[in-house]
């Protein structure tokens, strides 16, 4: 599954739903878990930017950040996780 594959899917079936974790099933053969971390890789590659700017922008600036650095700290600590509450 290429990049823009996944960001035409999420363009032409936006939002979520029960009936979208069932196409995801059968017209993607993944999981919906498996899909929101390929679909996050996807926009965030050069070629699903370049594929659909649009949707591309909608899933990175939806997903809450995984990592934020801390430019302060020593190189050794820098890499922070966000953990979920």
């Amino acid at each position: 599954m290429t990049p823009a594959e996944l960001l035409a899917f999420e363009a032409a079936n936006p939002g979520w739903s029960s009936n979208k974790e069932m196409r995801i099933r059968n017209q993607l053969g993944v999981t919906p878990a498996r899909y929101v971390v390929l679909l996050e890789r996807a926009a965030a590659s050069r070629e699903g930017q370049a594929a659909d700017p649009i949707t591309a922008h909608r899933v990175t600036s939806f997903a809450p950040p995984r990592y934020r650095v801390d430019t302060t700290a020593r190189p050794a600590h820098r890499l922070l996780i966000d953990l979920p509450n």
